[in-house]
């Protein structure tokens, strides 16, 4: 099973920002994601519209089940 990070930021006006981390380690306490996340806050000159604030996030994890089309 994959483990995915997904950020939510929030950014001007009415719109967010979405970034998703694959390969995340599921058993990251919720201060080390938010230290990640003020970080990328803080460094927001990177990015075209620059992150504002913290919305939400999340660990996603999913299965893929291969289907045998022979």
């Amino acid at each position: 099973m994959a483990t995915s990070l997904k950020l939510t930021f929030k950014a001007s006006g009415d719109k967010d920002i979405s970034l998703t981390f694959p390969y995340a380690n599921g058993s990251a306490s919720s201060a080390q994601v938010k230290s990640l996340m003020q970080g990328i806050v803080a460094n927001g000159d990177i990015y075209v519209e620059p992150p504002l604030g913290l919305v939400d996030a999340e660990f996603v994890n999913r299965i893929v089940t291969p289907v045998d089309l022979s």
